[in-house]
């Protein structure tokens, strides 16, 4: 029987307290993987989002060739770095932790897309980005 669980992109960064989300719920306790309980664009955005920080960050971890699978420190590089970004270019509240829905949100709101948002304005946060509390 296949597992039909959509698996959060964000799930190891909010496990590892980084951010939050409010539609994500354990899914699998042994893996420490979150699932998204909606069905609907709300998720369809987070997987956007997911994918613009891989496209658009790809150059930061030197990685050119978009075939090359990224490994979960790189991801938690660019996923963790490029919301603690988006928040002080967003300009949210700095002592709450960050929200990906709001980012979301707000992004939609003031660039339109995604994929609009100045990515390259939240590099120097993902470079300093370390995973290790």
């Amino acid at each position: 029987m296949k597992n039909n669980i959509e698996i959060c992109p964000f799930s190891k960064p909010i496990l590892g307290r980084w951010c939050q989300c409010e539609h994500s719920k354990l899914a699998d306790r042994c893996s420490g993987k979150l699932s998204c309980t909606r069905k609907d664009d709300l998720k369809e955005s987070c997987l956007e989002l997911d994918e613009a920080f891989k496209i658009n960050t790809r150059f930061i971890l030197g990685v050119i060739d978009s075939d090359t699978e990224l490994t979960h420190a790189q991801l938690m590089k660019i996923r963790c770095g490029g919301l603690l970004g988006m928040k002080k270019v967003l300009k949210l509240d700095n002592d709450e932790l960050v929200n990906v829905r709001t980012v979301i949100s707000n992004i939609e709101s003031l660039y339109g897309k995604i994929d609009d948002f100045p990515y390259s304005e939240i590099v120097k946060d993902i470079k300093l980005f370390k995973h290790r509390k």
